[in-house]
């Protein structure tokens, strides 16, 4: 059966595309999986994982150490050791996927999906989640940015309009993607920027306040990075309830019995006050989607039909009134209730889907006469783009440049792009221009990442200079009605 995963900073989901129908495979009414996992100090073993560690997070934490969001840790050199075992990012991550797959196997069996994934996440996050998830026993059949999977679960929604901008803010990134839809069949990435701001951050602008709070009632002061363990861990989980019931409260009161030093929390905040708390976090979310639209895309809201919000952080107060003010006649969709579950639901979709991932927009490499060479160009298979080209310089010199150069538009004709940017430049040691032949090799992997390989002919592999790009931007079938 076709599955789409949302592997998710705080929270995962899986959804299995059955019968043309979702199911939410959850392991408690309707709740996404947690992002968490207990393992043992002392064996160094799995003792839980998901949402058993949530709602026992103060227990394990006396025997386990407790791990959060690996997914912001894939692609770094982070690990603890814990019980003698040395646990990485992407060891973490394998456990969620078993959790996840072991929900599934009450119903079915989960051997393979459609992963979604952040707007400019990593080569190397990508290799290491492809990693985990095989060790999970899962084979992940492709990736998908986020934002897209998000409008394939939308499109009935959506599809009257031609341009259409996503809105994903979850629980560590905001993603925005302006897509493209065409005659009912595909759509097209246009641009996309990916912000390292979730809901996360918004609990400990709410965490720092609240603690500061407590502290004037209480004389306590001891400063928050030194509470202990259980006693921040408390305070987490009240501040993101707190976020979360202001969505739909005028007000909500924090309380923590014994919270430190069998000193009581009592807290009481307001919609107002918590707007001045996430304020700077709008701003910046809104002056993300300003720039996609007008720097990246070189749009304004008027070319936009609408913006689809999307994600557990987009339902939080106030943000669909601020986006509409700043969008103007835009439409602006809010989030549906199962805001959390859409990304993975649209991935589902999409495993179903034998369509095939078409590179948008054109990538190529500058020459000395400013013309740009193609290498990967809109329309083209991602799996056909692989080659090895040779080159020669112009003057004598020691170092040859390569200008990695990327052309918006749909056509082949370069020459008729609209906007032109550096993405990147690859500095290449050779010996002149006498007899020197550079050799590039290049291709897109199933990471739905290019990678080239440049060497000159006089120090070759001793000096080969490699390069890696992941912001490439696709198009995709659009789900059977």
């Amino acid at each position: 059966m076709p599955f789409g995963i949302d592997f998710g900073t705080t929270n995962s989901t899986t959804v299995e595309w059955l019968n043309k129908l979702p199911l939410h495979h959850s392991e408690s009414a309707g709740k996404p999986f947690p992002s968490l996992v207990a393992i043992d100090k002392i064996t160094g073993a799995v003792v839980a994982r998901g949402l058993a560690v949530r709602e026992k997070r103060n227990s394990y934490n006396i025997q386990c150490e407790v791990i959060t969001s690996p997914k912001t840790h894939l692609g770094t050199d982070w690990s603890q050791r814990i019980g003698g075992n040395l646990w990485t990012a992407k060891d973490i991550a394998r456990e969620i996927f078993v959790g996840l797959r072991d929900i599934v196997s009450e119903r079915s069996n989960l051997d393979e999906a459609v992963v979604a994934i952040p707007v400019g996440f990593s080569p190397r996050k990508r290799k290491e989640l492809r990693q985990a998830a095989h060790e999970a026993g899962i084979k992940v059949r492709n990736f998908v940015s986020e934002p897209t999977a998000a409008l394939f679960r939308n499109i009935a929604k959506v599809e009257r309009w031609q341009k259409v901008v996503v809105f994903d803010w979850g629980g560590g990134t905001l993603d925005i993607t302006l897509l493209q839809l065409d005659r009912g069949e595909n759509v097209t990435e246009i641009a996309a920027m990916g912000v390292p701001l979730g809901g996360d951050d918004l609990d400990l602008k709410i965490a720092q306040y609240v603690y500061k709070e407590f502290q004037l009632q209480t004389g306590s002061t001891v400063p928050l990075h030194e509470l202990d363990s259980a006693s921040k861990d408390m305070l987490s989980v009240a501040c993101e309830h707190a976020k979360c019931q202001l969505s739909n409260k005028k007000d909500y009161t924090i309380l923590i019995p014994n919270f430190s030093n069998k000193k009581d929390l009592y807290v009481f905040l307001d919609r107002n006050l918590l707007m001045d708390l996430i304020g700077d976090a709008y701003k910046k979310a809104l002056d993300s989607l300003r720039d996609v639209v007008s720097a990246k895309a070189g749009m304004s809201y008027k070319d936009i039909g609408c913006i689809l919000m999307v994600g557990g952080s987009s339902k939080l107060v106030g943000l669909h009134s601020r986006i509409q003010e700043e969008a103007g006649n835009c439409v602006v969709i809010p989030p549906d209730e199962d805001a959390d579950w859409q990304v993975a639901h649209g991935a589902a979709m999409l495993s179903s889907s034998s369509g095939t991932y078409l590179l948008a927009g054109n990538l190529g490499i500058e020459l000395s006469d400013r013309s740009v060479f193609p290498i990967a160009t809109h329309g083209m298979p991602y799996s056909n783009c692989a080659g090895s080209l040779n080159f020669g310089i112009v003057e004598d010199n020691e170092t040859a440049i390569f200008n990695f150069i990327r052309l918006s538009g749909d056509s082949q004709n370069l020459a008729l792009a609209k906007i032109r940017e550096r993405v990147g430049t690859v500095l290449v040691s050779c010996n002149g221009f006498v007899n020197e032949s550079i050799r590039m090799k290049y291709a897109i992997d199933n990471d739905l990442t290019l990678s080239v390989v440049i060497d000159s002919n006089t120090y070759g592999e001793l000096r080969h200079t490699p390069w890696e790009y992941d912001n490439l931007l696709f198009t995709y079938d659009l789900p059977a009605k």
